[in-house]
Formats: C-alpha cells, sequence, structure tokens
C-alpha cells in the first residue's frame, strides 16, 4: 500500500470507531440524565426525601404562622 491508501484507510477506521464511541457516549449522558430527573422527582416527595438524605431530619420542625382569630395586623 502507499502512504496515500494507508492515511485513507487509518481515517476510515478512526471515523468508524469515533462515530461508536460517540454512541456510547451519548447514550451514556442520556441515561444519567434521566436517572438525575427521577431522583430528583422522588425528592419531591416528602416520604422518599426523608430516607435519602442524611440533612432532612436535622432541619428541625418547619415555621408556621400563628393563627388568630382576631385580625390582628403586624
Amino acid at each position: 500500500m502507499s502512504s496515500g491508501q494507508e492515511k485513507q484507510s487509518y481515517e476510515q477506521l478512526f471515523i468508524l470507531f469515533s462515530a461508536k464511541i460517540e454512541k456510547v457516549i451519548i447514550r451514556t449522558t442520556l441515561v444519567f440524565f434521566i436517572l438525575l430527573i427521577c431522583a430528583q422527582a422522588l425528592l419531591q416527595i416528602p416520604y422518599v426525601r426523608k430516607h435519602f438524605t442524611r440533612v432532612e431530619p436535622l432541619e428541625g420542625k418547619p415555621y408556621i404562622l400563628p393563627q388568630n382569630d382576631q385580625g390582628e395586623r403586624s
């Protein structure tokens, strides 16, 4: 083979290889993105969030505004 044919053959092999690698990278990125969306959706459920995170039990009780029947303004 001449130098030109070897170079062309190498380029074709590289294009095939890089196309396969690109597909793997794109699929992996898509899977991780879907997993991220699912994890964030699960964290919206208080029961699941309580068991998934270590910080949730340390948060304390949420502040609730007192309800007064007199209609008092501040």
